[in-house]
């Protein structure tokens, strides 16, 4: 644990919560997308069938081909609408009609369009309901991060009490929800057991809200949902060492041969008018939309035998919508 950190005078410790790569509940595992080869004539055609609400980024490779010519060169890389139906991805027939010809298809794919290019002058309010204040525990720059995955390099982690409501960043389309996931703790068999919303933004990113607590899910795909609209309770499902919020902005994104999933940095905002923040590890930040706003201050951690001394705080600037 860090050493102690003062705000208006008080002590507080700031637990660094874990949270290991891997941990979310597998955003596959209910979501209605699949990949299908379909007979036609003599040859096949490669089909993506999209029925969520959204767009899905998708590789497609062949392996062990025999006599076989495409209309296009594999690996084929493509985003499928939402809600598109069927979805051609490619076509594959005899190199040599009247020759017997055989492959494989092998397919990855993940919520998001590989093609997406984020707002940098977009903000985020806190993942918390107005008047509530917590802690900012694991965040870019903290001294120990289990944040080590591309996924989710730049998330933050908010210690919060269990059901403590957690409400939209941003506006945007919820197209993932999971709420079935019970337990949390250390064991290796909770990863990919958290409980968690994704909403899609404008702009093709999307956030991530992890470990909410059982059941604890208040909407469902589809839904629209505005900045500050409850959307869950907090929890510490899956592989987690206490109660916290994951929260993460993210998008798919191209390497090697496949896709991978990164978070981006990004900004909350407080205050109307708004301070514009970047969140830092030992940020105590207060949920407040109708005054001035002011950033959160960053405690830098005490030296033994000297005061907890505050660091400097995130610039302030202008919301974007």
């Amino acid at each position: 644990m860090p050493g102690d950190f003062v705000f208006k005078h008080a002590f507080i410790a700031v637990a660094i919560l874990l949270c290991s790569p891997g941990v979310f509940a597998d955003q596959r595992q209910n979501y209605p997308f699949s990949v299908e080869t379909v007979r036609e004539g003599s040859g096949h055609r490669i089909v993506a069938r999209n029925g969520g609400p959204a767009a899905v980024s998708v590789a497609v490779s062949i392996a062990d081909s025999r006599n076989v010519s495409a209309n296009r060169p594999f690996p084929v890389y493509a985003v499928v609408p939402a809600g598109s139906g069927t979805f051609e991805l490619a076509r594959i027939r005899p190199a040599v009609p009247g020759v017997g010809h055989g492959f494989r298809v092998r397919s990855t794919w993940l919520l998001g369009d590989f093609n997406a290019r984020p707002n940098p002058d977009a903000s985020y309010r806190l993942p918390y309901r107005d008047g509530l204040a917590f802690h900012i525990g694991q965040a870019p720059g903290s001294r120990a991060t289990t944040h080590t995955e591309p996924e989710s390099r730049y998330a933050v982690d908010i210690a919060m009490p269990e059901g403590t409501p957690v409400v939209a960043a941003r506006d945007g389309v919820v197209i993932y929800t999971e709420a079935r996931q019970v337990y949390g703790g250390q064991s290796p068999d909770l990863r990919n057991r958290a409980n968690a919303v994704r909403i899609r933004h404008a702009d093709g990113t999307v956030a991530l809200y992890a470990h909410l607590a059982h059941d604890g899910v208040q909407v469902y795909p589809g839904q629209l949902v505005t900045a500050g609209r409850q959307i869950g309770l907090s929890g510490s499902t899956g592989y987690s060492s206490g109660p916290h919020l994951h929260f993460a902005v993210q998008t798919v994104a191209r390497r090697g041969d496949g896709l991978t999933t990164v978070s981006l940095p990004f900004q909350f905002y407080v205050g109307n008018p708004p301070a514009v923040f970047s969140p830092r590890f030992g940020m105590y930040a207060a949920a407040q939309y109708s005054s001035p706003g002011r950033a959160p201050v960053v405690f830098a951690p005490a030296r033994p035998g000297q005061p907890p001394a505050a660091g400097r705080s995130g610039a302030g600037g202008s919301k974007s919508p």
